[in-house]
């Protein structure tokens, strides 16, 4: 699968440092939502959005974008790349 990094382009920024994981990926999941109607992943390619945190910013987690077989935008958050 072809690989689309916007990591320099594209980023969400949400929450704090002080809030409790949960919180951080409820956040992160509501945010990964609102960017499936926005986002335009290429046919048979993926896109890499990085999730931060707004006050110092520490990485929550990387949200990997791409179509399933019928097209439509699905998203994974990995969060274990977070740095909290």
């Amino acid at each position: 699968m072809e690989e689309m990094n916007l990591n320099e382009e594209m980023a969400v920024h949400c929450g704090k440092v002080t809030d409790s994981m949960e919180t951080l990926e409820t956040l992160c999941c509501e945010e990964a939502e609102k960017l499936l109607a926005t986002l335009d992943v290429p046919e048979g390619g993926k896109v890499e959005v990085p999730f931060w945190t707004e006050d110092f910013p520490e990485l929550i987690a990387v949200g990997k974008f791409s179509r399933d077989k019928s097209g439509k935008v699905i998203y994974e958050l990995d969060f274990s790349e977070s740095t909290l």
